[in-house]
């Protein structure tokens, strides 16, 4: 309490939101972030993910999100100043250990610069797709010709073992480059293959490496107005079908809404996908831009056909 306010920044600092988030959810450490199943949509898959560092939880099935006070409120339907008094009373939430936490957060920043080296690293030492399985992995996927300077193919380890430094086995690879609001590659996304073109029959064939949120892999240049959507082969789908038209490529539905934009991009038009995880990113998407003094409006494929690429494919919704 301060002058007889309560200090938010300081209740919010006192827990670690996953002490909090594990009181109606079972967590798991992936990583520097906790992972489990949503509590605010039914999953099988755990797509829930909470980060002590950055104190904030996001799902990347509904694209729910906040900080600790927003997840106490959502779960215990309590008001704004209710939740920050459970926070600040709750004698059975351990507090934070501030000199662990600030241990972390040097830890984290340390990795993550080490990951966007090695991303930048992978990025610029692949090549042309012309040939190759990400070519003929497009082709299967109904986008053909020629790929922008954004996509580009190479064969990359799975994982690495920080620990010993041993890297993982290498898959070929189409590798999209992941851009910040200033243009500098800082990330990639690799779709894993074989060498036919299929995806790699491994747990997860997509996996991002480097910093990813807030950035975009650009299938076109800063225009006035941009397409945005959620997925590489929907990104380059909907370049094939609008010559002409700007398409941006979030890399994730719950990614969406945090794009950050130059200033010389006037208008976003989020081309969505027909489920209630994607329509809801698209009014997040709409709600945030506009906020930011753009222009923004939301299309959405065909009803029979969840996405994009589907809709170009004939694939529709079982």
């Amino acid at each position: 309490m301060q002058n007889g306010k309560v200090d938010i920044e300081r209740v919010k600092a006192l827990r670690n939101i996953s002490d909090v988030v594990r009181r109606h959810v079972k967590l798991r450490r992936v990583g520097h972030e906790f992972i489990g199943l949503c509590p605010f949509h039914a999953e099988a898959t755990p797509s829930f993910r909470v980060n002590d560092t950055k104190g904030v939880f996001h799902c990347f099935g509904c694209s729910a999100s906040g900080d600790v006070i927003k997840f106490v409120m959502a779960v215990g339907s309590m008001t704004f100043m209710e939740a920050v008094h459970f926070l600040a009373d709750g004698e059975d939430l351990p507090e934070v250990d501030y000199a662990a936490r600030a241990a972390q957060v040097r830890a984290d920043d340390a990795d993550r610069a080490a990951a966007i080296v090695t991303a930048r690293q992978q990025w610029f030492n692949a090549g042309i797709i012309t040939g190759t399985p990400a070519e003929r992995y497009l082709e299967s996927r109904g986008i053909i010709g020629e790929a922008p300077p954004t996509i580009r193919f190479g064969h990359v380890p799975l994982w690495r073992n920080k620990k010993t430094g041993i890297w993982g086995p290498r898959f070929p690879a189409l590798i999209a480059a992941c851009q910040n609001v200033t243009g500098r590659v800082v990330g990639v996304q690799r779709i894993y293959l074989t060498d036919d073109g299929k995806k790699a029959d491994i747990a997860n064939p997509k996996l991002s490496l480097g910093h990813i949120r807030g950035c975009a892999v650009r299938l076109g240049p800063a225009a006035p107005h941009i397409l945005m959507c959620e997925g590489p082969e929907d990104g380059l789908t909907l370049r094939q079908s609008r010559p002409g038209q700007s398409v941006w490529v979030s890399l994730g539905t719950g990614s969406l809404p945090f794009v950050e934009l130059p200033s010389a991009i006037e208008a976003v038009t989020i081309a969505g996908d027909n489920n209630n995880a994607g329509r809801h990113a698209a009014n997040l998407g709409i709600e945030a831009f506009e906020k930011q003094g753009r222009k923004a409006d939301a299309e959405f494929p065909n009803p029979k056909f969840k996405d994009w690429n589907d809709e170009l494919m004939g694939r529709e919704v079982a």
